[in-house]
C-alpha cells in the first residue's frame, strides 16, 4: 500500500506562497482531518471559501446530496490510493452573498507512514459559470427545437393553403414562395432581437420598403412602435406582405398617385386590457377595381381569420373604388 510520510505542514502549513499562486484564480485548495473537518483552507477570495468554515464538517459546510456523494468519492479515493473528483453545491448560507454555487472537487487521501488515514488534501474549481452556461445553452435548443417545430407546421399549412387557391403552378410558386420569405424576413428581426420579438417599424421595413423601395415615399408610417412577441410578429408580418403584394399588383402602388398609411396605436380604454390597432390605409385618385363580395382568396382569408385568430385579435378588410382599408387588432398577451 502506497503511503506519505506525515507532514506537519498539512497541519500547520505556511500558506504565503500557495496564497500567492492562487491568486486571481478560481481554485481553492483545502485540507481535512479522518473526521471530515476543514483544518486549513485557502484562497479565501472565493465566494464560498473563508476562514470561517475551519472546524466545520462536510455536512455543515454542503448540501445533504453533496454531503452524500463527498462521502463516497473519500471512500473510494481511500481504496484506490487515488485521486477522486466530484461536483458538489455549498449550503447557501455558506456563500458570501447567497447565490448559486458549484464547485468540482478532486480528493486525494492522506496518509501516514503506518498507513493510517491523515486526512483528505481537496482542490476545489469554481464551475457556477460554466454550469450556468450549459444550462442556457440546453435551454436554447429547446427553444429552437419548439420554434423550429412551429415553423416547419406554419410552412406545411401555408403550402397547404396557397396549393388550395392557386390556380396554376407558376402561381402557387409565386405565392408560396413569397409567403415563406416573409416568414424568413420576420424570423431575421426577431433573432437581431435575441428571439424576444420585433418592433412594428422593423416588421414594416422588412416587409414593405424593402419590398417596394423606389415607391417608398408614396408610403407613410405612423403611432407607436410596440414590440410583438415572436409569434405575433411572424403573423404581422404576413399580414403586411399580404397587403403590400395587393397594393403592388392591384392597390395604390399601381397608380403613381397613390399613397399608403401605415398606422399602429395603443388602445388603453379604462377597465380593458390595451390593444394594438394596425392600420393599412391606400388612397387612389383614380378608381380601383373592386374584388366581388363573394371573393374569398386565401390571402384575403389570411388577413380576416388565420392572422387575428394567432394575435387573439379581430381583421377587417374593405375595398372601394378609392382605395383599400385593412384594420388588425391585436391583444396585450402580444405586444409589449
Amino acid at each position: 500500500m502506497a503511503s506519505l510520510e506525515p507532514i506537519a505542514a498539512f497541519d500547520r502549513p505556511d500558506l504565503d506562497m500557495l496564497s500567492t499562486a492562487l491568486e486571481g484564480s478560481p481554485v481553492t485548495v483545502f485540507y481535512q482531518d479522518a473526521d471530515d473537518r476543514f483544518v486549513w483552507i485557502e484562497n479565501q477570495q472565493s465566494i464560498w471559501a473563508s476562514d470561517n468554515l475551519v472546524g466545520l464538517t462536510d455536512a455543515e459546510v454542503f448540501t445533504p446530496e453533496s454531503t452524500e456523494r463527498l462521502a463516497d468519492v473519500k471512500k473510494r479515493a481511500l481504496e484506490a490510493e487515488a485521486k477522486q473528483t466530484v461536483e458538489l453545491t455549498p449550503l447557501e448560507k455558506v456563500v458570501a452573498d447567497g447565490s448559486e454555487c458549484r464547485l468540482k472537487v478532486t480528493v486525494q487521501a492522506m496518509r501516514g507512514a503506518d498507513g493510517a488515514l491523515r486526512g483528505y488534501l481537496c482542490a476545489s474549481l469554481d464551475i457556477t459559470l460554466e454550469m450556468q452556461r450549459e444550462r442556457t445553452l440546453k435551454s436554447l435548443l429547446r427553444e429552437v427545437a419548439h420554434r423550429s417545430k412551429n415553423m416547419l407546421a406554419m410552412v406545411l399549412s401555408l403550402s397547404a393553403q396557397t396549393a388550395r387557391s392557386a390556380r396554376t403552378t407558376d402561381g402557387f410558386l409565386r405565392s408560396f414562395t413569397g409567403r415563406v420569405q416573409s416568414l424568413a424576413k420576420s424570423q431575421d428581426v426577431i433573432t437581431e432581437r435575441n428571439w424576444t420579438g420585433a418592433g412594428f417599424r422593423d416588421l414594416v421595413d422588412q416587409q414593405v420598403f424593402k419590398v417596394v423601395q423606389l415607391g417608398g415615399a408614396r408610403i407613410e408610417v405612423t403611432g407607436s412602435n410596440p414590440n410583438f412577441t415572436p409569434s405575433a410578429a411572424l403573423h404581422v408580418g404576413l399580414a403586411l406582405h399580404e397587403l403590400v403584394t395587393n397594393a403592388l399588383v392591384h392597390g395604390a402602388l399601381i397608380q403613381p398617385q397613390g399613397r399608403i398609411v401605415i398606422d399602429c396605436t395603443i388602445d388603453e380604454e379604462a377597465g380593458h386590457s390595451p390593444t394594438a390597432r394596425l392600420t393599412w390605409k391606400e388612397t387612389t385618385p383614380e378608381e380601383l377595381a373592386v374584388p366581388p363580395a363573394s371573393e374569398r382568396s386565401f390571402g384575403r382569408t389570411m388577413l380576416e381569420r388565420v392572422v387575428p385568430a394567432a394575435v387573439n385579435g379581430t381583421g377587417t378588410l374593405s375595398f372601394s373604388t378609392d382605395g383599400v382599408l385593412y384594420t388588425l387588432t391585436i391583444a396585450s398577451t402580444e405586444f409589449y
